[in-house]
């Protein structure tokens, strides 16, 4: 008895743990998440880190340059005879015989016929007039500049996330609007049948009911596009399959946000090109190094020695300066080209403040405009919604015809309808004010 009651008690628990389970697994992600998600999968954002990467082991590369460069020379040689010195015998006696009678011929051999060598020699930068630091320099801004962009990718996809989002919110919105109509037009129904059979009412009332019936239900048709049309933008956004996303069903409100600035100084466009000038700055600097001399370091070590003249050493050192007097006006080529980038990148710079004004403008004031349509379409669903009662109870008193009642009926749908897009546009324009700014996160969002 007491092991039937404890199976039954762990097949209860069980049970509860699946449900539990299964509706922790059923819960559709916010738009929060769908962010995260999407600022993860972008190939865009991917490709700017690669980017920086690729400056950074530019960066690598440069510093590098006053690491040593050691190579190996194993080397064969064969010559046509032996390299040899000969000192012939002298015409008289350098010293008494007493003292050394000779032999005052010498010869020595220099170096064989066959000459086997092997020597490692290491060359070293030591100062490279001031190139290799300014130029490391212009990389640091030159990363930094790219590393900004990744800002304006990261507002690019909380903009496509939340419009898509808000896509779903408008279908949910207008789904329940059709909803609430077609229980208003379910008791119309109902109403007509009865009063066709007790003759107050003709077959043509009736089919006009009926055609409001089949308008829902294409309007219904519709809003399943835009419903699937909006969670294949966001299956492709975030890489969260379809069928997770389906559930989604957020409220449609208003986004208000704070928008202080009143300049567009904060977009990562300006940001980066102001960091792009100073890498441009830093380059024009770093041509003057042509000028300079430059110092290295040197030395080389006979690693096979059996096969060395008699004058050869077995290793030396040294330091070395080169200066190059005249480089065929290379460095003024550089210095002058690197002049014209600087220019170009503040006219790049003044251009694009120039189009960011002129869209931050733009936005201002189509969000100022979307306000306003919004609040005159809450009050066209207010006046709606009291011709509908008012049509509704003048058909039941007969002093309408049913196409009267209908008209009301359309003229709501039409107002909530017109209404929710209205909020969804506010939205819109609220999301491309803050984008304009550089303002744009994902605590903006609502």
């Amino acid at each position: 008895m007491d092991i039937q009651l404890a199976s039954v008690l762990l097949t209860g628990l069980l049970t509860i743990a699946s449900a539990t389970i299964g509706q922790a697994q059923s819960v559709p992600p916010t738009r929060q998440v769908l962010i995260e998600q999407a600022l993860t999968k972008s190939y865009a954002l991917a490709n700017n880190q690669a980017e920086q990467r690729k400056v950074q082991l530019e960066k690598q590369a440069l510093t590098n340059q006053y690491l040593p460069e050691v190579t190996v020379n194993p080397t064969y040689t064969h010559l046509d005879r032996d390299i040899s010195i000969t000192v012939p015998r002298l015409p008289y006696q350098p010293l008494p015989k007493e003292i050394y009678s000779g032999p005052y011929e010498f010869s020595q051999q220099l170096q064989p016929q066959n000459i086997l060598k092997a020597t490692v020699q290491a060359n070293m930068l030591l100062f490279s007039g001031t190139k290799i630091p300014t130029l490391n320099k212009a990389l640091t801004f030159k990363q930094q500049a790219v590393g900004a962009m990744a800002d304006k990718e990261r507002m690019a996809i909380i903009r496509d996330v939340s419009l898509a989002y808000d896509q779903l919110a408008l279908v949910a919105r207008s789904e329940q609007v059709l909803d609430d109509a077609d229980k208003r037009l379910a008791e119309q129904v109902r109403f007509i049948n009865k009063a066709v059979k007790e003759g107050l009412a003709t077959p043509y009332d009736r089919s006009k009911v009926d055609l409001a019936v089949q308008d829902l239900q294409a309007r219904r048709v519709d809003l399943n596009g835009k419903r699937q049309l909006a969670l294949a933008r966001l299956t492709q956004l975030t890489g969260t399959p379809a069928d997770q996303l389906a559930g989604i069903r957020p409220e449609l409100t208003r986004l208000v946000a704070d928008t202080l600035l009143t300049s567009v100084e904060n977009r990562p466009e300006l940001k980066s090109l102001a960091l792009a000038q100073e890498a441009t700055r830093y380059r024009q600097k770093a041509t003057v190094a042509g000028y300079l001399p430059q110092v290295y370091a040197f030395g080389k070590n006979e690693l096979y020695r059996k096969d060395l003249s008699a004058i050869e050493p077995y290793w030396y050192v040294g330091v070395g300066v080169r200066w190059t007097l005249f480089d065929k006006f290379a460095s003024r080529t550089e210095r002058r080209t690197a002049q014209q980038d600087l220019i170009i990148a503040e006219n790049t710079m003044a251009q694009t403040r120039d189009l960011l004004t002129l869209n931050w403008q733009k936005s201002r004031s189509e969000l100022a405009t979307a306000n306003q349509l919004a609040n005159v379409a809450q009050q066209k669903v207010a006046l709606a919604r009291k011709a509908l009662d008012i049509a509704a109870k003048q058909y039941e008193q007969g002093l309408i015809r049913i196409t009267e009642r209908l008209e009301a009926e359309t003229d709501f749908q039409k107002a909530e309808l017109e209404n929710a897009q209205a909020i969804a546009s506010q939205r819109a324009a609220q999301l491309a004010q803050l984008e304009a700014t550089g303002t744009l996160t994902v605590a903006d969002i609502q």
